[in-house]
């Protein structure tokens, strides 16, 4: 996941970064200006990606002018890092004397697990019972390591399918509940020459999400942990059917673009909006591109995809970043009081109108400005927040060897060269090196 491009848009643009980047500029981590006994401030640094518009950055420092006029003795100080420079600069200044209190991070195994493995990152649980974050049972479990709770979630994200309402109630579609009755959908739909779903894998990671997508229906949470934290296996019958429904049924069925794997994942979102598609399966973090290119020309929809099997519907949920605190700040208090400002519900209410980012917790949006689109996803997502609700969007949790063998594999599945048993043999092959090498995460 690391080197897709919806990563570093996510880093750049999650909940709580896209909203801080126009703090104050920068400075050293957890100093006291002018000391105590000058009533100086405590000054936060928070290290940041930077904002995706110079509007954002307006929106952002209002925002946070606000939290330093609500706490006149906290002073907020921002380092913006570029998302792809992260990773580099954030291992190593929380070695040095001179951390980041606060940052955003990647929450997967290659990144914030790599910081709890080193025990670098501060124990988060007892500050989660004194504010009462509400956070999603399973959003918290992407944030834990080793059984420590060490991040709060800067944005949630699901991946399902996009649709077409005016192609659907043309054709007096409801949205599908079982694989078949898409299917049924898709061959109409095809008949009227149209491409059922715009997809295009020239960038690889696509194929992962749709991946993801077919094994979290077919094995659900449980399934997956066994294999991610257990004894099961890539190349068990049920992952091999899942490839097979999700890149060789669909590809001999017509479903997607021709030469798909030449189709970048701009164009394939344009397939959708020009109405040539009526059906987009990718992440709501797309929402409100959705919102802004297909405009009144129709309304759009959102399902999760359908049953594969009796193992009902699992969409793969994941987290955009999240916020992390080093372990060694030297200004715990004043930081996670600036943490707990960004979960209240004020901010996260102006920040789900100015940038559509989901919140990792439920949240009154009674009288606010978003589209009904938006409003569709965020009560799927308020109303599925067990822990074994959602799937695994699955490169988030795992190692770049296996996403590099995942990545290129499905592109050779995709265009017939590669059997959906060898790519599933293959994928096991490289999750054993990388379990043998110690780059496989312990269960949460």
């Amino acid at each position: 996941m690391a080197s897709s491009k919806r990563t570093i848009t996510l880093l750049a643009g999650a909940l709580l970064v896209a909203l801080t980047a126009a703090c104050t500029g920068g400075g050293g981590g957890g100093e006291t200006e002018g000391g105590a006994d000058s009533g100086g401030k405590t000054t936060v640094t928070f290290f940041v990606a930077p904002a995706e518009t110079p509007e954002l950055d307006r929106e952002a420092q209002a925002l946070v002018d606000k939290f330093e006029q609500q706490n006149p003795d906290i002073n907020v100080e921002r380092e913006t890092i570029a998302a792809e420079d992260q990773r580099t600069v954030i291992q190593t200044r929380l070695r040095s004397d001179n951390p980041p209190d606060l940052f955003g991070y990647d929450t997967g195994p290659g990144f914030a697990g790599v910081l709890a493995k080193a025990d670098l990152l501060y124990d988060l649980g007892p500050a989660y019972k004194q504010y009462g974050w509400d956070i999603y049972d399973w959003a918290k479990q992407r944030v834990t390591y080793d059984g420590v709770l060490s991040g709060v979630p800067g944005s949630v994200e699901e991946l399902g399918v996009y649709y077409n309402k005016d192609l659907f109630d043309q054709k007096g579609f409801a949205e599908p509940e079982t694989l078949d009755e898409l299917k049924e959908m898709a061959d109409e739909f095809k008949a009227d020459g149209l491409i059922p779903f715009a997809f295009g894998d020239q960038e690889q990671w696509p194929a992962g999400h749709i991946f993801s997508i077919g094994v979290s229906n077919m094995l659900g949470p449980e399934g997956l942990d066994n294999i991610l934290y257990g004894n099961g296996k890539w190349n068990d019958p049920e992952v091999v059917e899942a490839i097979e429904v999700m890149f060789t049924d669909m590809v001999e069925a017509g479903y997607y673009p021709e030469d798909v794997n030449a189709i970048t994942y701009e164009d394939s979102n344009a397939l959708f909006y020009s109405g040539q598609a009526p059906m987009n399966i990718t992440g709501t973090w797309l929402v409100s591109e959705v919102r802004q290119e297909v405009g009144d020309r129709f309304e759009v929809g959102f399902f999760p995809f359908p049953a594969i099997d009796d193992t009902g519907i699992h969409p793969p949920g994941g987290l955009g970043g999240g916020l992390f605190v080093a372990k060694n700040t030297d200004e715990p208090e004043a930081t996670l009081k600036l943490l707990d400002y960004f979960l209240s519900e004020p901010f996260l209410q102006a920040n789900l109108e100015l940038t559509n980012t989901i919140p990792a917790l439920p949240l009154e949006t009674e009288g606010l400005e978003i589209t009904p689109l938006f409003q569709e996803i965020l009560n799927d997502l308020s109303q599925s927040s067990g822990e074994t609700a959602f799937g695994y969007n699955i490169d988030v949790l795992t190692p770049q060897g296996f996403n590099d063998v995942m990545f290129d594999g499905f592109q050779e599945v995709l265009n017939g060269s590669r059997t959906p048993q060898e790519q599933a043999d293959a994928l096991q092959e490289a999750w054993a090196k990388a379990k043998a090498a110690g780059e496989v995460l312990e269960a949460p």
